[in-house]
């Protein structure tokens, strides 16, 4: 990987050609055209601007856990924002920037006697990803502690927006091409041992029923309106089918792993034929909850 200098007038970049596979939970994914990884906020915003007056494409890439890279990669900028994580920490509220991971704030709260992360627990990815999908379980979500946002407007405007102009909904806001920068969560005070203890009941949770251990982008599809995608997967007796390299997992339904040589190409196809085989069986159509690139 090379650096060079950046200027308004002719960009240049971290690296060419940087392979994305290394980027994502799922291990897939062709090389970027152009990579960069800013060391700070004010970095970020400066790159994603001169990247934009260069006339590029620009894909921010948080923790890579809820994404399908193609094997072809991806032309234009990819900007990582994982070394954008500071976090402060005040009576009852978490300040933190988009880069932070959710485990990190999750660990922060709980020390601090701070609740409404717990439903988070064991959530994988970074704040600004995070609130874009409005990630969360069956519990609760991101949406539900959010004070407020900042955020870079596509015409290159910092912006600060109140929670109920996120659009928040299931798995997904209305923050359109707008990039998260930083947020506020606004939390209460509770017992750090209560704290702890949802905490570690939602983590055991999740590792009894999650293939944890294996590489995926979690759920691949969204609930259906009053049920389980992978109730209705398992009922199909889709668990372990398979396309190439890529399995439906034998742990959970909506899940599919990498065993180890998957393609992407692989995964759209199994995701092509639990669709058609849900729409076929009980007329629902699933929507993804990955994005696909």
């Amino acid at each position: 990987m090379t650096e060079h200098a950046m200027s308004d007038s002719s960009i240049q970049f971290l690296a060419t050609q940087e392979e994305l596979s290394g980027h994502t939970s799922f291990r897939i994914g062709g090389p970027a055209e152009f990579f960069f990884r800013p060391a700070c906020r004010p970095e970020l915003v400066r790159t994603i601007g001169r990247c934009r007056r260069a006339g590029l494409p620009v894909r921010v890439l948080g923790g890579g856990t809820n994404l399908l890279v193609s094997d072809r990669g991806v032309a234009g900028a990819v900007v990582a924002t994982t070394a954008v994580r500071h976090m402060s920490i005040s009576t009852r509220a978490i300040s933190a920037e988009c880069g932070t991971r959710i485990t990190q704030l999750v660990k922060a709260a709980a020390a601090c006697g701070l609740s409404g992360l717990e439903p988070l627990a064991g959530v994988p990815g970074t704040l600004g990803g995070a609130i874009r999908m409005n990630a969360g379980t069956g519990s609760g979500c991101i949406g539900d502690v959010i004070d407020e946002i900042t955020v870079l407007a596509p015409d290159g405007r910092l912006q600060n927006l109140r929670a109920s102009q996120a659009g928040f909904g299931y798995r997904s806001s209305k923050l359109g091409d707008c990039i998260v920068l930083a947020a506020r969560l606004k939390l209460q005070l509770s017992e750090p041992e209560r704290i702890r203890r949802a905490v570690l009941a939602n983590l055991g949770a999740k590792a009894e029923s999650q293939p944890l251990r294996e590489a995926s982008a979690g759920c691949i599809f969204k609930n259906p309106a009053g049920d389980s995608a992978g109730r209705i997967i398992d009922s199909l007796a889709l668990k372990g089918a398979a396309m190439g390299g890529a399995l439906i997992s034998p742990r959970h339904a909506n899940f599919i792993v990498n065993t180890g040589w998957a393609a992407s190409a692989d995964v759209l196809a199994l995701i092509e034929l639990v669709r058609n085989k849900v729409l076929h069986a009980t007329g629902v159509h699933l929507e993804l909850e990955i994005d696909v690139w």
